[in-house]
């Protein structure tokens, strides 16, 4: 009976073990996620690395520009702009003024992805249990 406990015992904490393992495309330990890129016609997995990277582009390129109160008259912008159609869309099509305008010439083909997969990763219509965007 002693060996039948310890075997369950066992069994059960190997579970909770390979429950909590590392199955996760992250370093922050969220689920990965995958976004279709309509330009590359390709999927995207929506990694850290990734998000960092759009994350610090979107800082340095459009904020500069595209903040609340601004002089530019560039409307304002935040991730929660658009929904994830939303942004896949204007960065596809490209016809926003930024990008009429030469603005995004600066940045590589690549580092436009980046931007549209944070930007997409943090959309209106993302939801995240652990913000307060979530509660209703």
């Amino acid at each position: 009976m002693k060996e039948k406990i310890a075997v369950i015992v066992v069994m059960a904490a190997f579970l909770a073990t390979l429950s909590h393992s590392r199955v996760f495309a992250d370093d922050e330990g969220g689920e990965t996620a995958y976004r279709f890129d309509p330009a590359t016609q390709t999927s995207r997995a929506l990694e850290y690395k990734n998000t960092w990277a759009g994350y610090k582009l979107y800082q340095s390129n459009c904020k500069s520009c595209h903040f609340r109160g601004n002089d530019k008259g560039a409307r304002f912008l935040d991730t929660d702009s658009r929904t994830m159609r939303g942004w896949n869309t204007l960065f596809y099509k490209k016809n926003v003024q930024c990008a009429k305008d030469g603005s995004w010439a600066k940045l590589s083909p690549e580092e436009l992805m980046d931007v549209n997969d944070y930007l997409y990763s943090k959309a209106y219509d993302t939801w995240d249990p652990r913000s307060n965007k979530s509660c209703g």
